[in-house]
């Protein structure tokens, strides 16, 4: 089994990532969530994975954190529920809110999720109600706003040869002016605070 990868962001679809590790290109499936936080990414990045292998296909899932994708291959052991519609399901809905849903039987909140109706919520809280508890998700926005801060620091420093001392006070002044953003949101206002300042 492959645990993790680490590599540069060679490229991107609208629902993978392209990681290059020693000139060889490994295509990447990936939640919405994940491609959202590796944005204006182009440096290493670190990957959990979860690899399926099928009669006709091989296929590498990774994800930001290791407790999405143990949530994604416990969503796997659920009856009608393949990776495409996992990854559909992760893409739809934050890990931490779907396992809210299943834990407090929210069917509605399930419901509206992609590729879920009515039977699969009934299904997917049956399933997974005694496990889910068990997984390890983040619960408050601080570790997603720190991943973020972190990834943009990264990217300013290793690849855009700002001094780490003037891209975190810019990163922290831009915080307190806008609050929680994503990394490429970041990077951007980043920019612009350390041009201005040059």
């Amino acid at each position: 089994m492959i645990h993790h990868i680490e590599g540069i962001v060679a490229g991107r679809t609208e629902s993978s990532l392209i990681i290059e590790m020693g000139g060889i290109g490994y295509q990447v499936h990936t939640s919405r969530k994940t491609l959202e936080e590796t944005l204006g990414l182009t440096d290493s990045v670190k990957l959990f994975t979860s690899l399926i292998v099928r009669e006709n296909e091989v296929s590498l899932f990774g994800f930001s954190t290791d407790g999405e994708r143990q949530l994604f291959e416990l969503l796997l052991t659920v009856s009608g529920i393949g990776p495409k519609v996992a990854i559909g399901i992760l893409s739809s809905i934050t890990p931490e809110r779907f396992q809210e849903a299943i834990l407090t039987e929210s069917r509605a909140s399930l419901s509206g999720v992609k590729g879920v109706g009515k039977k699969t919520s009934e299904r997917l809280i049956i399933e997974l109600k005694d496990k889910i508890a068990k997984i390890p998700l983040e619960r408050s926005g601080a570790p997603v706003k720190t991943r973020h801060a972190e990834m943009a620091l990264r990217a300013l420093t290793q690849n855009l040869g700002f001094g780490e001392r003037e891209a975190r006070k810019a990163l922290e002044a831009i915080h307190q002016e806008h609050g929680d953003l994503s990394t490429e949101q970041l990077i951007k206002h980043a920019l612009g605070y350390l041009s201005r300042r040059s």
